[in-house]
């Protein structure tokens, strides 16, 4: 069966006692993940009625770090289920290969999977099969998956649930065959970060049936945990479902205060930075203070050079200051002045480009005008560029008041606005602004945006691995008419490498780009409101590390306006 329900199955991720999981081409030429089920189960009337209700039910839970069902239907008597596809490893893979995790990885780990069990508890939902394997590590943090299935199929003996899931991280009231409650799952996320903290099943090994006699009369090994942690597992797991801690409650405690869905999701995206795939560096998290996106090291062509004569960033017609431009003889918005004289570019956070057959001038402004933390290069001629300012650590989060580019050139007018940052752009041109930041790690960049079309119409997104004194870089582009696309972009042609595909939009998108490298290629993703959008892979003399930001291309004679509201950079791991 290549098609079911309108979606192309390519390839099979994975099999369990339901059925078999399929990566698929949605209808709209998104990726999804297909559950098929067996087709025994499907034809059984009682399973099909649980199927349909259970279904409903499982739709109605919230995305927040979750894998969120997107359709279900019965054809030619085979039943399916279609949830987004998160790309990552399962944790007990992630486990498996590269160990435990530890401190910070094994918190922000705690709290995604507390949120999601908020979620779905939220919607009236038991998850009944929470283990490693139904927890994905995505590059935003982790998804937990198969939420309210696990029931569909009704038989109270212990074989078949044994089946449904590892009797690892089963309930003592789920053994003993009782009714369950919200805080089965709890006592399922106390087994499930216990094992991720130590690497070791929280009851042992053995036959199932001496792994159900240690969950009901003892209780679980939690040496090699911290205090903190050790103490909330200790709670989660109480033998008694009333003494055990509410999902709401374990969110309380892991960040403070009383935090919602949506704020400590937040949370988990601001210290995760990495799927944790084989092959990469841990399961996990980037610490702060580790090397991040930008720039070239000196002597190279790096983001933000511009070679003499060609179209430079942050130009402005002769004899008007562009942004990011000094007049004579002045220091232009975060310079230094370091006595050197000739021709400056102040500002490569500006690149602008316009249709083949509009000429680019050069303005010969003279005076002291570099940037704070500059790499200064003096080019033929005399010609003053410098490649970078700002910080060079991760994660960086934008303070839009501080060292990005404001002004109006021919291209457009960039400026801060209420703490957001807001493009401009005029009719025929691209308007790119780079982060102030330097340092991308070769392995990759993951960059987040929230962003908002003002008024207009054409295109508008984030972008990895630019070059200014080329056009190199890939961007990750959603327009006001609802479609998104990948793109690599080289002085003003294009290669479309995923798109455009039909996405839904909203008044705020949050996009979501990551940029890593895999041997000789380069391998892009994209999603936009938490829903992958679509992969590519560019192998053809693919870019190096470079400079990422935002930008705006109108498509029709009126400008185009975007504000962008945050801007966050972290590493990326594989």
């Amino acid at each position: 069966m290549n098609v079911i329900g309108g979606y192309t199955l390519t390839r099979e991720l994975g099999r369990g006692g339901m059925g078999v999981v399929h990566l698929a081409a949605t209808p709209t030429g998104g990726l999804a993940a297909v559950k098929v089920i067996h087709p025994h189960l499907a034809g059984d009337p009682a399973f099909r009625r649980r199927f349909d209700r259970e279904v409903m039910a499982a739709r109605s839970v919230a995305r927040f770090c979750t894998a969120p069902v997107l359709d279900a239907g019965i054809e030619d008597g085979v039943a399916y289920l279609v949830t987004e596809y998160v790309k990552g490893p399962d944790l007990a893979r992630a486990v498996r290969e590269q160990g435990p995790l530890a401190g910070g990885n094994l918190e922000a780990l705690a709290v995604g999977i507390a949120t999601a069990l908020h979620a779905i508890h939220g919607a009236g939902v038991i998850h009944r099969d929470l283990k490693p394997s139904n927890v994905l590590l995505s590059p935003l943090g982790p998804r937990v998956i198969d939420f309210g299935i696990a029931q569909l199929i009704d038989n109270p003996s212990l074989a078949s649930q044994a089946i449904l899931g590892t009797p690892a991280f089963m309930a003592p009231e789920q053994v003993r065959g009782e009714p369950l409650t919200p805080e089965a799952d709890v006592y399922a996320w106390g087994g499930v970060i216990a094992f991720a903290g130590t690497g070791r099943l929280p009851f042992g090994g053995g036959s199932p049936h001496e792994v159900l006699y240690r969950i009901v009369n003892e209780g679980p090994n939690l040496d090699g945990l911290d205090e903190r942690m050790r103490d909330l597992v200790e709670r989660a797991t109480a033998k008694d479902p009333a003494r055990r801690p509410s999902a709401q409650r374990l969110l309380e405690e892991l960040v403070g205060g009383r935090p919602t869905a949506a704020a400590a999701t937040q949370v988990v995206e601001r210290s995760w930075s990495g799927t944790g795939a084989p092959g990469t560096s841990g399961p996990g998290m980037a610490a702060p203070g580790t090397s991040g996106p930008g720039m070239a090291a000196p002597g190279t062509s790096g983001p933000g050079m511009a070679a003499p004569g060609t179209s430079g960033p942050g130009m402005a017609a002769p004899g008007t200051s562009g942004p990011g431009m000094a007049a004579p003889g002045t220091s232009g918005p975060g310079t230094a002045a370091l006595g050197i004289s000739g021709p400056v570019i102040s500002d490569p956070a500006v690149s602008e480009t316009r249709p083949a057959t509009a000429r680019r001038r050069w303005s010969r402004i003279t005076g002291p005008v570099v940037g704070a933390g500059v790499l200064a290069a003096v080019l033929a001629g005399g010609w003053a560029v410098y490649a970078g300012v700002g910080t060079t650590t991760l994660p960086y989060r934008a303070d839009f008041a501080e060292s990005w580019a404001v002004g109006t050139s021919d291209g457009g007018r960039s400026e801060t606005d209420g703490g957001a940052y807001v493009l401009t752009a005029n009719a025929g041109w691209r308007l790119w602004k780079s982060a102030p930041f330097s340092g991308e790690p070769a392995e990759g960049i993951v960059i987040s945006s929230r962003m908002r079309l003002e008024r207009g119409s054409g295109e508008f997104g984030v972008w990895c691995r630019g070059d200014a004194g080329t056009g190199d870089r890939y961007e990750f582009a959603v327009t006001g008419s609802g479609e998104a696309s990948i793109t690599k972009r080289r002085a003003g042609k294009s290669t479309v490498l995923h798109g455009p595909v039909k996405v839904k939009r909203s008044a705020e998108n949050r996009v979501v780009a990551q940029c890593t490298q895999q041997g000789e290629r380069v391998a892009l993703s994209m999603w936009l409101d938490d829903e992958l959008v679509g992969d590519a892979v560019d192998t053809r003399s693919p870019y190096g590390p470079g400079a990422s930001g935002v930008y705006a291309a109108p498509d029709t004679a009126r400008p185009l306006q975007v504000r962008f509201r945050t801007f966050e950079l972290r590493a990326a791991k594989g």
